[in-house]
């Protein structure tokens, strides 16, 4: 899932250099200089992909197994930004808590499908 990752970002930093050439405002997520990779990737699975999954799993509980995976995913891009980056105890403590919400919903998830 790395090496689609990092595509995606180098889409998003080619177009912040055209951007910053144009002289208009850098999008939040196009700066390379600014972006650290493994904790975007975070706050793309947290803010885009789960409630997406989520709402999924509601309607179609057989797939609450992708919903697991997501969370190991997020799990490993957050031991992979704490490898890269040095975060302190505070940062890693709310990637952690986002994390340990997942894992609350998942657990919802998982009983909700034993009921459907």
């Amino acid at each position: 899932c790395m090496s689609w990752a990092w595509r995606v970002l180098d889409e998003f930093f080619d177009q912040g250099d055209e951007e910053k050439d144009l002289g208009i405002p850098v999008g939040m997520l196009n700066d390379r200089h600014k972006v650290n990779r493994p904790g975007s990737q975070h706050g793309f699975i947290n803010f885009l992909v789960a409630p997406f999954v989520a709402a999924s799993v509601r309607v179609f509980p057989g797939l609450q197994p992708l919903h697991s995976q997501m969370i190991r995913n997020l799990e490993a891009w957050r031991n992979i930004w704490i490898e890269e980056t040095k975060p302190t105890a505070e940062d890693i403590a709310k990637k952690d808590a986002d994390v340990a919400k997942l894992w609350a919903l998942d657990a919802e998830l998982l009983d909700r499908g034993r009921v459907a």
